[in-house]
């Protein structure tokens, strides 16, 4: 099966199996690796969702909505709006009795002046509490406010197409989601068409033709992974909408003068503004009899609630303000912590020379200011005990909000919905961290929404959200070319290989550790540096502690050959801080150092295996000719990392961002 890293489907199930025995071990001890062996073969039988065996999100969040919905469970209004269609009333209301226990569920049908045939076809359906016949033809909002009108006051109300038909624990799911936190106002469902293929997994706004919106995961198969995370939704359809009474009185009915189409969205959005969240909730499913293609003529009533609608909404959408009086831009980057990482100090040199140039930064997150790194004064770091809370702050701000981790991504979405623009600047492909952990893995693709602009590091990674239909601006890291620079005094060993000392298994320092052992006697010294110096275990190895910069570019200078092995790499930055310094590189294909890395010019790049890379070390030390043509090159291409630069490139991708709404609303209204 595929392992693509984009990919929703889960990898092979004997896929990096030697890696998952060895850190399920480690993580988890031996009894979790005889309950896995034992079980295994279960795993390819219908046993395995009995027994847990693999854990879905869907699954997980029906367990809890049933269990909660036995002990909290309260009556609703059901409104089904009807013209024509009495026998998929029929079908619908016949799946509401039968996933619904009695008294649960008021079905009222509000028919919208079908005919008197119509309108007898609907009397004779057992199982509707009250028809309300309209006496004419008004449209799907005014239709469907003729059923609000008739629901009790104190009861939430739930609006299904006619067209529509209820699967089993649908309810107690919507209902659950709904009333988990009290700003929730509207749930959504996932709909799937007949043959089980997603149909409806939230609303997004079509990237081609921004006037019209668009159902997201729309043909996916299903179980599709990525369409099984709760999130926030810009808005969800009117054919299956849990709304708490709390809308109807903060918020008022459907806006009847949406003829035909936007009224949903519309409500949803008025709901956002009230300070209530509108969430998709897919372990909540319903069938959706729609047509597999839709039809794209523009009917007058459609056309009319077009205008409508960006003529009330277009300023929200396209003319967001995230700039000062004075013109410069207000941005805010998102972090889950701030501790020591290469992707934090690329963010906080982001945020350093930003506020160097006169903009507004700030920094949110979850950690405390960062002590390793110097931060200037002048930029506000705001701590957060959990994401909720940042969200809500976050919410309140006009800026450019921008995404740094995919557990960040969800929280900075939402808290754009209504104020700022979002960014997602993507270090990595996020899955490759969750090799075996499937619904880690959905989420992170999940993270990866249509309404973000964003920005990455490296070719590898803006390939891979092309794949995804996302496109982003590659804006890689830059060095401080004052600190990894060439050192003439500082002496240029013959016998030392350095190499970054972490466990993180996407280094892969046991390639590095065996590589180096393979090496003839007198082995070289290698020298690890990082924060784990319980990883310099034996004979001629040495550890250099939470070295700082100065430190870093020094040990750079001193080495014969620096060594990275790693098998994936969002970037990979050290090889090029090395090169700056015109030491020799030695490093192994990681995806994201193919952008500056040439093998044979100013680096040596072995296949990933232990006696090609001893090879590789081997033929350096021994050849210094070698070592100075690469170390040159090597200095050559670092020049093109300058931070200045990068900082040009930056800041340029986020006045496209901050300036790009404007122009699209001059746009539409000129359409």
């Amino acid at each position: 099966m595929s392992q693509s890293p984009t990919e929703g489907r889960p990898q092979g199930a004997f896929s990096n199996l030697r890696r998952r025995i060895h850190l399920t071990y480690r993580y988890f001890g031996l009894r979790t690796i005889l309950f896995r062996a034992l079980t295994f073969p279960l795993r390819f039988t219908p046993l395995q969702r009995r027994l847990r065996l693999r854990t879905h999100a869907r699954d997980q969040e029906l367990r809890r909505a049933v269990q909660w919905y036995r002990e909290h469970a309260r009556p609703v209004d059901i409104v089904i709006p009807s013209y024509r269609d009495a026998e998929h009333v029929r079908t619908l209301v016949r799946s509401i009795r039968k996933t619904v226990a009695r008294g649960m569920a008021r079905v009222i049908v509000a028919d919208d002046a079908s005919g008197l045939e119509h309108v007898a076809a609907l009397r004779r359906i057992e199982g509707i509490d009250e028809l309300i016949v309209g006496e004419q033809n008004a449209g799907f909002a005014a239709n469907v406010n003729r059923g609000l009108l008739a629901t009790a006051e104190d009861r939430d109300v739930v609006v299904l197409n006619s067209d529509t038909e209820a699967l089993p624990s649908w309810l107690e799911c919507l209902q659950y989601a709904a009333h988990r936190h009290e700003d929730i106002g509207i749930v959504g469902a996932q709909l799937q068409y007949p043959d089980g293929r997603i149909q409806f997994g939230g609303t997004v706004r079509n990237r081609d033709q921004p006037q019209w919106f668009d159902h997201r995961y729309r043909f996916k198969p299903a179980g599709w992974g990525p369409a099984d995370q709760t999130s926030p939704a810009l808005a969800v359809t009117g054919a299956c909408m849990y709304v708490r009474r709390e809308v109807i009185e903060r918020v008022g009915l459907l806006d009847e003068r949406y003829g035909m189409a936007y009224e949903d969205v519309d409500w949803c959005l008025r709901a956002w503004q009230a300070g209530l969240r509108v969430i998709y909730f897919p372990a909540a499913q319903l069938i959706h009899h729609e047509s597999l293609t839709r039809g794209t003529d523009l009917g007058e009533r459609e056309r009319s609630s077009q205008e409508l609608f960006w003529g009330r909404w277009s300023e929200f959408f396209d003319a967001r303000t995230v700039r000062r009086e004075d013109g410069r831009m207000r941005i805010v980057y998102v972090t889950e912590d701030t501790g020591v990482g290469g992707g934090h100090r690329d963010i906080f040199e982001h945020l350093n020379r930003l506020a160097a140039r006169g903009h507004e930064v700030s920094l949110y997150t979850l950690g405390e200011r960062p002590r390793w790194f110097p931060l200037a004064e002048e930029i506000p770091v705001r701590s957060f005990p959990d994401y909720h809370e940042l969200s809500r702050a976050l919410a309140e701000v006009d800026a450019i909000k921008v995404a740094t981790w995919w557990m960040t991504a969800v929280h900075v979405w939402r808290a754009s919905i209504p104020r700022g623009i979002p960014v997602y600047f993507v270090q990595d492909i996020e899955t490759s961290y969750y090799p075996d952990h499937e619904r880690a893995r959905h989420e992170v693709l999940d993270s990866y929404r249509p309404e973000f602009r964003y920005m990455t590091i490296s070719e590898w990674n803006r390939e891979r959200l092309r794949e995804l239909g996302l496109d982003a601006e590659l804006i890689p890291p830059g060095i401080d070319l004052e600190t990894f620079r060439p050192r003439p005094e500082v002496r240029r060993r013959e016998d030392m290989v350095l190499a970054l000392g972490r466990s993180n298994p996407l280094k892969n320092l046991p390639l590095t550790l065996a590589a180096w052992r393979a090496l003839e006697e007198p082995r070289p010294e290698l020298c690890l540096f990082g924060i784990e110096p319980e990883l310099a275990e034996g004979a001629g190895m040495r550890y250099v502690e939470s070295p700082d910069d100065e430190q870093v570019g020094a040990l750079f200078s001193e080495a014969t050959v620096f060594v990275q092995t790693s098998t994936h790499e969002g970037f990979a930055l050290p090889p090029l801080e090395a090169m700056a310094t015109g030491a020799a590189v030695v490093c192994t294909d990681a995806h994201g150092n193919r952008d500056f890395c040439v093998d044979g010019v100013n680096c040596l790049m072995p296949a990933p295996e232990t006696a090609a890379v001893s090879e590789a070390l081997a033929r350096l030390l021994a050849d210094p000719g070698l070592r100075g043509r690469l170390g040159e090159a090597g200095i050559a291409t670092a020049q093109e990392y300058a931070w200045e630069r990068r900082i040009d490139e930056l800041e340029a991708f986020f006045e496209r961002v901050a300036g790009a709404a404007r122009m699209a609303v001059a746009g539409e209204v000129a359409a």
